[in-house]
């Protein structure tokens, strides 16, 4: 709940930047011009959205990140470019179809992108890996790295410790270097 309620600070300081006055109220930003809220988007896609067909849509060019593995344990990566809420959703559609990553035992996956009001809009999911996601989000923004989204995929085999986090960023930042 804190870091949705600090998401919401940082976005209703950018749409202040840019004129736009908003009020937080609980857990929602509301515009003040025309009483509209802001709800959050991007979700896991459910398996009815990844089993459709996708013969039909336009699907997601995808890079593939390097792969490690340690101690039995496999990590790999493959991400998009992104700049809207829209196209985060269906890229995260189209790499979830992909067979070995619906395998995976977890998928973290970050995205972060500037609209086009300008306004950075960002996120992240743990897959039951608590904090990956988040650690991956803040990696993006500590490289600078902004108008994609990232999926890790981890096979699980054994424990290895926190030495997954290291994996995690790694595999994940090699598949953004791939896109840029």
């Amino acid at each position: 709940m804190k870091e949705k309620r600090k998401r919401l600070y940082d976005l209703q300081n950018s749409y202040n930047e840019k004129n736009i006055p908003t009020t937080i109220k609980g857990d929602k930003l509301v515009f003040n011009n025309n009483g509209s809220v802001y709800r959050e988007k991007i979700a896991r896609p459910k398996a009815c959205d990844i089993l459709e067909d996708p013969s039909d849509k336009n699907l997601s060019e995808i890079h593939q990140g390097k792969q490690i593995e340690d101690n039995e344990n496999r990590f790999t990566s493959r991400t998009t470019k992104v700049s809207s809420v829209k196209q985060v959703n269906q890229s995260l559609r189209d790499i979830f179809r992909i067979p070995k990553v619906l395998s995976a035992t977890h998928n973290i996956y970050a995205y972060i992108f500037t609209n086009a009001d300008g306004v950075v809009h960002e996120g992240s999911d743990d897959d039951g890996e608590h904090g990956a996601g988040r650690a991956l989000l803040q990696e993006l923004k500590g490289q600078n790295v902004s108008n994609c989204v990232v999926v890790v995929s981890r096979w699980f085999s054994g424990k290895i410790g926190a030495r997954r986090f290291r994996h995690f960023l790694e595999v994940g930042m090699s598949a953004v270097s791939s896109v840029k």
